[in-house]
């Protein structure tokens, strides 16, 4: 039983990797210096109800570069889909492994899913009264997933529960020591 989480996980893993990689670059590319006219907010510092709509954190400059990021985390999973198989059924010692068709239209629907995601959670945050940066934990790990998810099903028509139910559990896990990791090295200036 242990060996079939193993490959859930991996099968969740290899299909969310665009997500991840467009939920994480948007921090990673704030800090280049001549991409900052790209910099301004999504909301142009509107509120609805007396609150930011987004808040700073949200930039056009994030959300181009998270969805060209995944998308072309997904172009790179497409084309070496066969080699990682076949090195993970080696590693593993599993000739069962099946990893997940990846597409570019996929890889781009889950990046821009993964990054809307995010901006509901904003939301949310900023009409609770939240400041950008304070904790909101598990909307704070799994916004981007319930997004890429959710357009990913707009695409494909169906969702696989098992993916899903793994990602949900090792999202969280992986997300904590992402931010923990940007953090130190000072991408980040709080650990969540």
């Amino acid at each position: 039983m242990l060996f079939e989480i193993d490959l859930r996980i991996i099968d969740a893993l290899w299909f969310i990797l665009p997500a991840y990689f467009a939920n994480s670059i948007p921090v990673n590319v704030s800090k280049i210096k001549m991409l900052e006219w790209l910099g301004k907010p999504i909301d142009e510092s509107r509120e609805f109800l007396g609150h930011r709509i987004f808040g700073d954190g949200k930039t056009w400059r994030g959300l181009f570069f998270g969805v060209a990021g995944g998308t072309l985390a997904g172009l790179i999973q497409q084309n070496i889909h066969l080699d990682a198989q076949v090195f993970l059924r080696s590693l593993l010692g599993n000739s069962l492994l099946t990893l997940p068709q990846m597409t570019v239209e996929l890889a781009f629907i889950l990046a821009l899913g993964a990054l809307l995601g995010d901006m509901v959670a904003s939301f949310i945050k900023r009409q609770s009264g939240l400041e950008r940066g304070d904790p909101a934990p598990l909307l704070d790990q799994l916004d981007f997933v319930f997004g890429a998810v959710f357009l990913s099903w707009l695409l494909i028509r169906s969702i696989n529960y098992e993916r899903f139910y793994a990602l949900i559990i090792i999202t969280p896990v992986i997300h904590v020591i992402g931010n923990i990791i940007a953090w130190m090295l000072k991408l980040k200036k709080s650990p969540w």
